[in-house]
This record gives C-alpha cells, sequence and structure tokens, in this order.
C-alpha cells in the first residue's frame, strides 16, 4: 500500500511540474502513467484516446448541430452546470467615465442596433434575422442567443413563406448556415440565409425560393454559427498586436507540454491580427458590422454595396441600402446624425463596457480547504498562484486512514490540492460550499492548474486610444485571440482567412456566466460538456480536458461555478 501511495504522490508531482513548465510530458504518457498509477481515478475520465474513438458520433453532431442539452444536467462525473446566472445582466452600458458627447453617441448607436429593418430599408431578399439586437439580446442588449429563437417568428412576419428548417426551433439558437462546399465539389463556406422577403407585404413581386436545406442536410452539407456576444469589442480592438504576440509566446514551455501551440488570423493586406469572429476572420469592428449587415440582414451599405441576389423583383431599396448622410439626421448626437449605420454599429460595440463578473475576487487564487473536507491536501497554496519559482508540499487524506507524503514540483500550487481525485479522494462539497465564494476562488485556481489559462489569457492591456477611458487598460476578456486546432469533433471544414476548417478562436470567457447555447454552433446548453467537446482527434485541447477529466467532482465543479460567475 505504502508503494502505490509513493507512486501516486510522484504521478501528481510530475503534472504538477509538468502544468506549470518545469517538464514537458505528452498527453498520450501522462494519461498512460496516472492510469497505471490510480485506475480508480480515470474511471470518469475521458482521455484522448477515447475522444478519438468517438470522432465520428461526435464530427455528426457537429455537423447537424442537433444536440442542444439542458443546461444544469448531471454528468456522469457528477459535476453539473450551474445554469444561466440571473440577476443584473452586468452589461450592455456604455463604459464608465464617457464624456457627453461620447455618451450621446453611444445612446443613439445603441437605438440604432436595435432598428427592425423592412423591405423599405432593404431588408433581404436573403437574411437570417431583421435587427442586430435579435440575434444580441441574451443577457441583454449586445448579447447572443436569447432563450426564445426570433428566427421562428420572422419566418412567416408580415405575410412571408418561408419554412423553418430543423436546425431552427423555438427554443434553440439563433443560428446561421453555411454549406460546406458547392455542388461541384469546390469550397463554399458562405452564408445561406434562412429566410427570402417572398411574400411579404412589403415585398409584392419577389419570387425567389429558400435554399434547399433538406437537400444540403442530406449531403451532410451544412454547419452553423451562432452570435458572439460584443460587449467591451472597443477595448479589445484596442489592444496591439504586440501584447497578443507576447501573451501568445508567453509560458512557451508550458503550452508546448500541454500541447497548444495557436496562430494568428492576420489580414492579407497589411499582415496585421485580425480578432473578430468565430474564426477571427474581421479586422476591426466597422469590417465585423458592415458583413453582418450584408450577411445576416441582406442589407447592403458602404462596405458590402452589391446585392448577394440580383433578381431586381426583389430590390426595394438602391444600393448601398446604407449609406453616409449628408444631411444631419437630427438624432440626440450631433455626431451620429451624419453617421451611417454600419458605423453606429461599430460605435455601439467600440463603447460598450464589458461584461462584471458576478465574483467580487478580480483574480482568483487558491485557498485552504474547509477542515471538514477531506478531499485532496490539508493545505493549499494561498496569494500569488502564478509564480513560477518554489517547491509545493501537502498532506493526503484517503478516508479514516492517512498517509502524508511530500510532492516536489516547480509550482505554487499543490498538484494534490487541485487533483484530489488522483489521490484517491471521493468526498463531497456541501452545496451551500459549492456555490459560495470560495468554490469560485478554487475554481480559478483549477481553471489556471488544468492548464485552461494556456488559450483562454486572463488579462490583456490595451494602448494608447483618443476615446475616453480606453487608454492603458487592462482587461480580462479570457482569450489570445489566436486560432487553434479544435480536432475532428468540431472542425466545420469552413475557411476563413488564413484560420482552416479545424481551426476557431479561442472564444472570450467573459460573460460566460449568462450564456445559455455554447460553441460555435450552439450545439450545447451544458457548459460540462461544452468542456468535454474540447477533446477529439487533433485537437489542442486534449490533454487540458484530459487533466479536467482527472479532477475530483469537487474541484471540477468548482471549475463549472467559477465559468458561471464570469
Amino acid at each position: 500500500m505504502e508503494t502505490i501511495k509513493l507512486t501516486r504522490a510522484r504521478a501528481h508531482a510530475g503534472l504538477a511540474a509538468m502544468l506549470l513548465g518545469s517538464v514537458a510530458w505528452s498527453g498520450g504518457a501522462l494519461a498512460q502513467t496516472v492510469s497505471t498509477t490510480s485506475p480508480n481515478a480515470v474511471t470518469t475520465s475521458t482521455t484522448t484516446t477515447n475522444a478519438a474513438t468517438t470522432d465520428a458520433v461526435t464530427a455528426n453532431a457537429a455537423a447537424r448541430g442537433q444536440n442542444n442539452n439542458s443546461g444544469g444536467a448531471s454528468s456522469r462525473s457528477g459535476a453539473t452546470d450551474p445554469g444561466v446566472r440571473g440577476g443584473d445582466p452586468g452589461a450592455g452600458g456604455a463604459l464608465p467615465g464617457l464624456n457627453d458627447v461620447e455618451r450621446q453617441y453611444f445612446d443613439v448607436a445603441k437605438e440604432v442596433f436595435q432598428e427592425v429593418d423592412a423591405g423599405p430599408d432593404g431588408l433581404g431578399p436573403r437574411f437570417n434575422l431583421d435587427s442586430c439586437s435579435g440575434c444580441h439580446s441574451q443577457p441583454t442588449i449586445g448579447g447572443t442567443s436569447p432563450a426564445t429563437n426570433p428566427q421562428v417568428a420572422v419566418a412567416t412576419l408580415m405575410g412571408a413563406k418561408n419554412v423553418v428548417p430543423p436546425f431552427v426551433t423555438a427554443n434553440g439558437p439563433i443560428r446561421e448556415a453555411r454549406f460546406v462546399r458547392n455542388r461541384d465539389g469546390s469550397p463554399d463556406g458562405g452564408v445561406h440565409g434562412m429566410c427570402v422577403i417572398r411574400g411579404r407585404s412589403d415585398a409584392v413581386g419577389c419570387n425567389i425560393a429558400q435554399p434547399n436545406f433538406a437537400a444540403e442536410l442530406a449531403r451532410n452539407n451544412v454547419v452553423f454559427r451562432i452570435p458572439t456576444p460584443v460587449f467591451g469589442l472597443g477595448l479589445v480592438e484596442n489592444v496591439s498586436d504586440g501584447t497578443l504576440e507576447a501573451s501568445l509566446a508567453a509560458n512557451a514551455q508550458q503550452k508546448r507540454g500541454l500541447g497548444i501551440s495557436g496562430r494568428f488570423n492576420r489580414n492579407g493586406n497589411d499582415g496585421t491580427i485580425a480578432r473578430f469572429g468565430w474564426k477571427a476572420q474581421n479586422k476591426s469592428l466597422l469590417l465585423f458590422s458592415g458583413e453582418a449587415y450584408n450577411v445576416e440582414m441582406g442589407i447592403t451599405n458602404e462596405l458590402f454595396q452589391n446585392e448577394r441576389e440580383s433578381d431586381p423583383a426583389c430590390q426595394f431599396k438602391v444600393t448601398p441600402n446604407d449609406s453616409t448622410p449628408l444631411v444631419s439626421e437630427e438624432t440626440a448626437s450631433p455626431s451620429a446624425s451624419f453617421q451611417s449605420d454600419i458605423d453606429l454599429f461599430a460605435a455601439f460595440m467600440r463603447f460598450s463596457a464589458p461584461p462584471t463578473p458576478a465574483s467580487a475576487t478580480a483574480t482568483p487564487v487558491a485557498q485552504t480547504a474547509p477542515a471538514d473536507q477531506t478531499t485532496g491536501t490539508a493545505t493549499a497554496t494561498t496569494g500569488a498562484a502564478t509564480a513560477t519559482t518554489g517547491a509545493a508540499s501537502g498532506t493526503t487524506t484517503t478516508g479514516a486512514a492517512t498517509a502524508t507524503s511530500t510532492l516536489m514540483a516547480s509550482a505554487s500550487a499543490d498538484a494534490s490540492s487541485v487533483l484530489p481525485a488522483a489521490a484517491g479522494s471521493s468526498s463531497a462539497q456541501s452545496s451551500s460550499a459549492a456555490s459560495s465564494g470560495a468554490s469560485v476562488t478554487r475554481g480559478g485556481q483549477v481553471f489556471s492548474n488544468v492548464g485552461c489559462q494556456a488559450c483562454h489569457t486572463k488579462t490583456l492591456t490595451t494602448e494608447k486610444s483618443p476615446l475616453t477611458g480606453q487608454s492603458n487598460v487592462t482587461i480580462q476578456p479570457f482569450s489570445d485571440f489566436a486560432v487553434h486546432e479544435m480536432g475532428t469533433g468540431l472542425a466545420d471544414g469552413v475557411s476563413q482567412g488564413s484560420a482552416n476548417g479545424n481551426e476557431f478562436r479561442t472564444a472570450p470567457l467573459w460573460g460566460v456566466g449568462q450564456r445559455i447555447f455554447f460553441l460555435h454552433d450552439g450545439r450545447t446548453k451544458d457548459l460540462y460538456e461544452a468542456i468535454q467537446q474540447h477533446a477529439s482527434r487533433g485537437s489542442e485541447a486534449n490533454t487540458v480536458i484530459n487533466n479536467y477529466n482527472l479532477l475530483s467532482r469537487d474541484d471540477k465543479q468548482s471549475l463549472l461555478v467559477f465559468l458561471r460567475s464570469l
């Protein structure tokens, strides 16, 4: 028995060292070592080998996007998504400290963002929804898909004759559909609008048909995207390329040990970093706005001037439909009165404040486990959890028997404090503790120790800005804004810019506590399931997800509670 305990301790010391950069182990070696020393510890984990065997099923589910699990569903591991956080949205307002001119500009921009467009405004002829705020409304204006999908109602609004395709449901996410390939086998990847204006009372004479979604679904040729939140994006836009490059290059040894690389999707002309959209395909907020106005609503503008459907019987406004007014539109903001809609959409995002986390702790750190807990170690490191020097030590407790081992590692946190399952602990945390600030704090430490922060970078700092309050601001978007290889399970086969069909931008996690649908296609409502979906053949996240699966139930739960606090 003593030999087994010592072997377990050594495995934990090696794991801690790898996670914090002192040793570079392969994911396969890690899985093999732990399964040899403590087989009971991995009975509920999903190793990279197991993930690979389910690739075909996962990829098929991704392509059809029919998996909309409800949040809070119990997992086999015992970890449960706490569900969408209630209370004040903590988002949707203007950045604090704006001057009067900027605040007036933001207020008008927000109003325009919420306008519903119709035929005379240039809506369609092909579109997915008729307003920006319709897609971006959870938990408030500027967010993401709401609980009730407005696409169902807009499909027949004003007499429209659209048939709602099976991938759009009343309680599912707002979705745009992309076809992976054309009929001749060449790459497509473009958005095919769910609706057409045929039959609408404001579009008499237009008789175009919807895309043949049934046929493309039968070919397994349809992939989906859901809206991304736009809170705080002006700050993201103002992070320099040098800052992003330095962030991606940081902790290189740790990232290599975890199998993480990543690269930036760069603009093809000037070589600068693009950072907006699921594949970081858009360089700026103005480009993001112009493209969405044309693709999602069918409204041409000064960036995208040409109609995607050229049937003259379906054109009800000159192109571009949206343009810069040369005469004041007499809004509450003199500046906004001379701006096009896409300029105002960009301004709404640029002046929008980032989401406010529920947790009062800005930077979560490890803490001492409660006295009545028997998980892992009796002590856990507090304070600067990201220090890279020093030795970690602790005691492990298994049931009534106690054995003390010294875990030596180049880390500031004891591995057993976040991996009690591998230490043989089977204790349960009380429900009150699981929802407490202590659980959020512990979850933040787990987030770092298993390697999530290697891609979901916690903090970045903006450069100088002409706008009030946006210079040299430290933000916590939890993203490196790079694209990463996500494996066959999440691959959609669509290339955008230099990002290929398997790559996606690291999704920012600020505000994730109030999101309903997860992953690029909205395939699940369950945060635990979204984490598991990161693992599949070829994914850079495989080792990190395997580390998560080796955790005790309590630490898995703490991580979910931490994420729902953001």
